[in-house]
């Protein structure tokens, strides 16, 4: 995550061919790393977003509205 900018960081959707090899060079990882990484990052945020709109309660639900901002 230090190989990338703040924007790459605030919209990993920026993210292309060109700027997975930059970052997967800084970092020392593989482009198919970086990949799986935003891959993740996309089906989590996904995942967030679905459990908020929820509107659930209690301890988890603040925890989850705490995460998504």
């Amino acid at each position: 995550m230090q190989s990338m900018t703040d924007y790459e960081l605030e919209n990993p959707e920026v993210i292309k061919k060109s700027r997975i090899q930059r970052i997967s060079r800084g970092a020392g990882l593989t482009n198919d790393d970086v990949k799986d990484l935003l891959r993740y990052h996309s089906i989590t945020k996904k995942a967030l977003k679905g459990m908020g709109q929820r509107n659930m309660g209690g301890t988890m639900g603040k925890l989850m509205r705490h995460m998504t901002r």
